[in-house]
């Protein structure tokens, strides 16, 4: 059974800004830059963002996907809102380097998808679900927590670094739907219906306030298993706001 894992170590990306920072306080994390963890950003909790951010992916088709997308082009496809939900980046499963380019309007907040796993249910395997007596929710959440393989993350905004990034990790507070693109079950997740189902989402996420104009680099560095293999993925994406 494939379960997509949008490589919390090899799949996912790096950020930037440039604006007069606070100092560090208990609000903000000590990431000024960041929404504090567990604020709520135009009334929804960076955990709703964060499923939010999943239904949008699976409801791109492939051929204009934004994870799929070698440069960015793509960036803006579906987006709607007062949160700009930066793709992660699809790799060849390896350690290297991958550049994105990706012009945001201003006033965005923007979350940064570092990596995650979607757990949709159900699964052509017959023996995907929960045990009896086991809810749904509980059986996803440990099931997501096989894959999480990431060991060290390193991000950057305009070469500011994120204080504690490895804190920034959410799963889903409840099951939550999604409808995946049916060009998605051969090249994203095999568990995909097609129809509404259920999902959990674990991952890392980094929701940051809106940028000033002009340009802005967020820099992801990561290290984990995969395979049995140590490997290192470093992702840039460059940012216009205008």
């Amino acid at each position: 059974m494939y379960k997509t894992f949008c490589t919390l170590l090899i799949a996912c990306g790096v950020m930037g800004a440039a604006y007069a920072a606070p100092p560090p306080d208990a609000d903000n994390d000590g990431n000024p830059m960041l929404y504090p963890r567990h604020s709520r950003p135009f009334d929804k909790s960076i955990y709703g963002w964060a499923d939010r951010s999943i239904q949008w992916l699976y409801a791109q088709p492939f051929d204009k996907n934004p994870f799929f997308d070698p440069t960015g082009a793509n960036c803006a496809e579906g987006q709607e809102g007062p949160v700009w939900f930066l793709a992660p980046i699809a790799s060849p499963m390896m350690s290297g380097s991958l550049t994105r380019s990706c012009t945001i309007p201003r006033n965005k907040a923007i979350l940064l998808m570092v990596g995650f796993v979607s757990d949709t249910y159900p699964c052509p395997d017959p023996s995907f679900g929960p045990a009896p007596g086991q809810s749904l929710y509980d059986f996803l959440v440990a099931d997501s927590k096989k894959y999480m393989m990431m060991m060290s993350l390193n991000v950057t905004l305009d070469g500011r670094p994120i204080h504690d990034a490895l804190d920034y990790q959410y799963i889903s507070e409840n099951v939550f739907s999604v409808k995946g693109d049916p060009s998605l079950q051969s090249t994203f997740d095999s568990c995909i219906t097609t129809s509404w189902q259920p999902d959990l989402n674990n991952g890392y996420y980094m929701l940051f306030k809106p940028l000033s104009p002009g340009q802005h680099t967020i820099v992801r560095t990561s290290t984990g298993m995969m395979g049995g293999s140590m490997m290192s993925m470093t992702y840039t994406y460059y940012l216009t706001i205008k």
